[in-house]
């Protein structure tokens, strides 16, 4: 089968390799399509991570069972949020799937992971309906918790992105104002829409310092910074104002597939439209990395499809 191998920066390459069977407790998923994460992305630029979760963001049928695997059949639609996915077949351990409904288009069970992210994120920092939040980075990060947040009825959500085509896509999926921060000084401008107040919960969603610090000088007294972002430079930071406002910073790393279904279920938003492109195994270099690492206009989710 074709998989995708990765060696090091800049080295992933498509190769024929053996075809897995699974063991005990693992199922064998023919994968239809996998999502480019920003930690791929990051794991392609920067290296891997300790535990590399490179290729994670898959979706197929199980088409083979380990023993003793129960209440999962041959056939059944699953997204697998395990790494290793950017092949043909992917072995994967039960508790790392995720069955999905006949109904669930392929488009939206490859970012049922990344959305549930974002659920994870919305949760655990306890954004509330009537919040007013600031998401910084109007990627596929930026773009998914936009979502979540207008799902669970939070009116306010100001955004931030350096390029314009992703400022205009959070226009549309219901950003109440959006803005370049390298124009617009975000925490004046925050200021200035909310009174002087400042916003209840700000969201770094890009892993950049600048990021981080719109938010923290955008959030109110007693606010709370939420930091989703992955970063791989450290960050100088200047504390005297996150110790006088008494703020609240958390990191989250985890997804909330529960709450995000419960999302869907209610109709009202896709968070499918951040797909921009879908490209085939062979082109995950060119037409998938180096594109992203481009940050070209007009590309923002590339899908990987079998």
């Amino acid at each position: 089968m074709k998989k995708a191998v990765y060696y090091g920066i800049r080295d992933v390459r498509v190769e024929e390799v053996p075809e897995p069977e699974p063991a005990a407790g693992e199922v064998k998923v023919k994968i239809h399509s996998c999502g480019i994460c920003g930690s791929d992305l990051h794991e392609y630029l920067h290296g891997p991570f300790p535990e590399s979760p490179f290729g994670h963001e898959a979706c197929g049928t199980i088409c083979a069972m380990g023993q003793g695997v129960d209440g999962l059949a041959v056939g059944d639609r699953v997204c697998a949020v395990s790494p290793g996915a950017f092949a043909e077949y992917l072995v994967c351990p039960v508790a790392r799937l995720i069955k999905i409904p006949d109904d669930m288009t392929w488009q939206r069970a490859v970012v049922l992971e990344p959305f549930s992210g974002a659920a994870y994120a919305i949760s655990r920092g306890g954004v509330k309906p009537d919040d007013t939040v600031l998401v910084a980075g109007a990627g596929t990060v930026g773009l998914m918790l936009l979502q979540g947040l207008k799902a669970m009825g939070v009116e306010t959500v100001f955004m931030t992105d350096v390029l314009a085509d992703r400022r205009r896509k959070a226009e549309v999926l219901g950003a109440a104002r959006v803005w370049d921060p390298t124009r617009v000084k975000s925490g004046a401008n925050i200021k200035a829409l909310t009174g002087g107040r400042g916003v209840d919960v700000a969201i770094e969603a890009v892993g950049v310092a600048a990021a981080l610090k719109d938010c923290l000088s955008s959030v109110r007294y007693q606010g709370t910074v939420i930091v989703q972002g992955i970063f791989t430079e450290k960050v100088p930071m200047h504390m005297l104002g996150f110790v006088s406002r008494e703020t609240t910073m958390m990191g989250t790393n985890a997804i909330d597939v529960p709450l995000a279904m419960s999302w869907l279920e209610a109709g009202t938003i896709a968070p499918e439209n951040v797909i921009t492109h879908t490209i085939p195994l062979e082109g995950i270099v060119t037409s998938g990395f180096e594109t992203l690492a481009a940050r070209q206009e007009g590309v923002i989710k590339i899908v990987v499809a079998f």
